[in-house]
């Protein structure tokens, strides 16, 4: 039994979320995801998350007197998880720099784009897809990095490229891009736990 220890952040479908739980599961990952966090308590990946008995949390600032109250039970929940790394599996809300301030080089977030390109507040999901095709860039990708302070501006840990096709439309090309992710992602938690 490892003592390595995960939590994951998400708002949406959880597809990130769910590969690394897989690769866990399978012992590709050495480590166990203790905990879950979502600002969406509707989400998907927090049914997954329920299903497979990962203790969740819903934190959302509007829920608390202030922005400082929401801030203070992230932390309190962070300590009480204890978590070796930090993962954003499609996490739309920024991450508080007193967060990322107490966990500096253990927070990683999963882009789709080959960052610096369509990176920043605002450019997430299809949004990115569309535009790399309205462009018409050659190719695609995703990317793996720590988080700042400033969205999609941490140092890069790793990319993964794709084509894009002339007769791509975001859909192909989220699901060329997402199949990545899901490789990469267990590939950089895998090297950078056995690093440690």
């Amino acid at each position: 039994m490892t003592s390595k220890r995960l939590t994951v952040f998400a708002s949406g479908t959880g597809s990130n979320f769910i590969a690394l739980h897989q690769s866990v599961q399978k012992g590709i990952i050495p480590a166990k995801i203790t905990a879950f966090i979502t600002d969406k308590p509707g989400c998907s990946a927090r049914s997954y998350a329920k299903e497979h008995d990962i203790t969740d949390y819903v934190l959302r600032p509007l829920d608390f007197d202030s922005y400082d109250a929401y801030v203070q039970k992230l932390l309190t929940v962070l300590e009480q998880e204890s978590p070796d790394l930090i993962l954003l599996a499609g996490y739309l809300k920024k991450i508080p720099d007193e967060v990322i301030r107490r966990y500096p080089k253990r927070i990683l977030n999963i882009h789709p784009s080959l960052l610096p390109r369509y990176g920043g507040k605002g450019w997430y999901g299809h949004k990115v897809h569309h535009a790399v095709i309205e462009n018409g860039d050659q190719e695609s990708g995703c990317t793996i990095h720590f988080v700042t302070e400033v969205y999609d501006d941490g140092p890069i840990i790793a990319q993964r490229k794709v084509p894009v096709f002339p007769d791509d439309h975001p859909d192909t090309l989220a699901k060329r891009v997402l199949k990545e992710e899901h490789t990469l992602y267990t590939e950089v938690v895998k090297r950078l736990l056995e690093q440690d």
